[in-house]
């Protein structure tokens, strides 16, 4: 399938804006690991956050990906956010 992926806030400038790639993902899990995988500085803000309970937020066709199983299609849309906090 292919992955179109956007990344937003600081993201951007950390990794870049938007960017393109194949993947034989069949599982929402399996594609969060290979943008991991790809992507390492989003493993790094992973574990800087890790402590306070913050995660990264990933969409995958608008939807979070923790609450996603299989994925159909061939073609997928992917946001990824830094993780947030505030009041």
């Amino acid at each position: 399938m292919k992955v179109k992926v956007r990344f937003y806030a600081y993201l951007r400038e950390k990794i870049k804006e938007k960017d393109e790639f194949e993947c034989d993902c069949k599982t929402a899990k399996e594609l969060f690991e290979e943008l991991l995988r790809r992507y390492p500085e989003l493993q790094r803000e992973r574990e800087e956050y890790k402590d306070s309970g913050l995660e990264l937020g990933v969409l995958i066709n608008g939807r979070d990906w923790r609450h996603l199983g299989e994925i159909e299609g061939d073609e997928v849309k992917v946001s990824v956010f830094p993780p947030a906090a505030g009041g």
